[in-house]
């Protein structure tokens, strides 16, 4: 069975950023929100692998449940997740010993896709921000640009909601195998064009726009 694969940035961490500070700064956090049903169909290993894609120390919202086999599979991802709870019209971080973090606003932007359109307004506001796990990292190379060019993250917010427009739920599924080593992606672009697009606007932001994170 084929496996998640850890794709390399093609430049450092930093390299987009050493032509002159940050414009804009970026207050909000964002937070993926997870589908149990995405961990039963490719497997809780790879599902953990793909969540270190996006972080070290991925920011999640899930069931118990979920927590709970994630928490049994970490370690092997090398991640330190953290878990986005919702209380209310609030919401706040726990970690798996227990601490917790300050309560703050919370937007669930994976409720209604038309609210992607403003998520560079979202990044200024204090507050937790959800998205889909399909786009999860679209939505974080994206947060890593706009600080240095605000017009450049404006571009790839309207790339994502185009090529979103156009992909249906088989093309949806199809993205995710690709993600989770399934299939390969490059098959995609004969067949099932408007996934490939989304494939390509993800990996062209991932490997050129790593998060702060990366090494």
């Amino acid at each position: 069975m084929a496996h998640v694969e850890r794709m390399q940035t093609e430049c450092p961490p930093d390299a987009h950023k050493v032509i002159r500070p940050p414009e804009n700064e970026v207050k909000a956090t964002i937070c993926v929100k997870l589908n149990d049903s995405e961990a039963q169909k490719f497997g809780a290993e790879d599902f953990c692998n793909a969540l270190s894609l996006m972080s070290a120390k991925p920011l999640i919202c899930c069931s118990e449940e979920l927590r709970k086999t994630i928490s049994e599979h970490k370690a092997a991802a090398e991640i330190e997740p953290q878990y986005l709870v919702i209380d209310g019209e609030k919401a706040y971080v726990t970690s798996d010993d227990g601490s917790q973090g300050p309560t703050r606003d919370f937007i669930d932007m994976t409720a209604d896709s038309s609210l992607y359109a403003d998520f560079l307004n979202q990044l200024k506001k204090d507050q937790f921000i959800l998205v889909d796990s399909y786009s999860m990292l679209i939505w974080r190379s994206i947060s890593t640009v706009y600080p240095w060019d605000g017009l450049l993250a404006g571009d790839y917010v309207r790339q994502y909601l185009k090529a979103a427009e156009l992909v249906n739920d088989e093309d949806l599924d199809l993205f995710l195998q690709v993600r989770y080593g399934r299939i390969d992606g490059f098959s995609l672009k004969g067949t099932h064009a408007n996934a490939y697009r989304f494939l390509q606007l993800e990996r062209k932001l991932f490997l050129q726009y790593p998060d702060e994170d990366e090494d």
